[in-house]
């Protein structure tokens, strides 16, 4: 039978040990922990609910496009509708999901990126007749100017007008009726599935589009899985374009391939 005093040296012993595990655990980088491609059988991927782009029922472009990279490669997506702000968490800080899809490489986010984009996103401009048209960026000088939060259209350095961010376009365009905003810019589908909602045609709105596409992405969080998934997203990219099956998928959604994915085949 043990006395006290060994009693006390055999807890003290089992807490100083429980202690450095504690320690070591916290002092774990799981940003380094090594992946292999063999052992990797799901990913997760997270973005809002953009209709014919990312249904909640898993069809869409976006979600027909990841899975046809990574469920023939024995990788089983799954997929979530989050906002975005959330979402962008979940992927950045927290780390719960692998992905996010439809970020600009030119982010502030702690992200990385595939070679190829998933999607090119043309923006535009809508105003009212008595406001004027979107003629280029020097109409926006002196103006407020609308757009959803957090999204960067147009980088700050580069803003020589005052900017109203809202949550929903309705919002915004509702903004934009009662003379809050000048003008109104959000992707190109979004802006006409607005408009028809509220019954506004070419006689009450003008309508312009930003000079340029931008390329968006599926984004990553930084560590050595995602590293592994990327490599994986690059390589098979560029079969399923060789082979006319990425096409074949744009095709279906009724999208224009982005031209970096159309540049493979030439």
């Amino acid at each position: 039978m043990l006395d006290a005093g060994m009693t006390m040296r055999i807890l003290t012993c089992l807490l100083l040990a429980a202690l450095s595990a504690s320690l070591n655990a916290n002092n774990y980088d799981f940003k380094q922990a090594e992946f292999k491609r063999e052992h990797i059988k799901s990913m997760s991927v997270v973005a809002p609910k953009w209709e014919d782009f990312t249904n909640s029922d898993g069809t869409g472009l976006y979600w027909e496009v990841i899975q046809s990279i990574y469920e023939p490669a024995g990788i089983k997506v799954s997929h979530k509708n989050i906002p975005w702000n959330r979402a962008m968490k979940m992927v950045t800080k927290y780390r719960t999901y692998n992905a996010i899809v439809g970020e600009y490489r030119e982010t502030e986010e702690d992200l990385i990126f595939p070679t190829y984009p998933i999607d090119v996103e043309y923006m535009s401009v809508i105003s009212l007749k008595k406001t004027g048209q979107f003629e280029g960026y020097g109409s926006l000088t002196g103006k407020t100017v609308g757009w959803i939060k957090d999204y960067d259209v147009i980088p700050e350095p580069q803003r020589d007008f005052k900017l109203k961010e809202f949550r929903k376009i309705d919002d915004g365009l509702k903004l934009l009726q009662a003379g809050k905003i000048d003008f109104l810019i959000d992707e190109s589908d979004e802006v006409t599935k607005v408009l028809e909602r509220a019954k506004l045609n070419e006689d009450q709105i003008h309508w312009g589009d930003m000079p340029e596409g931008t390329d968006v992405y599926v984004a990553f969080s930084v560590d050595n899985l995602s590293r592994e998934l990327i490599e994986i997203y690059n390589e098979r990219v560029y079969d399923l374009m060789q082979d006319g099956k990425m096409e074949a998928i744009y095709k279906k959604w009724d999208v224009a391939v982005p031209s970096l994915l159309v540049q493979i085949k030439e």
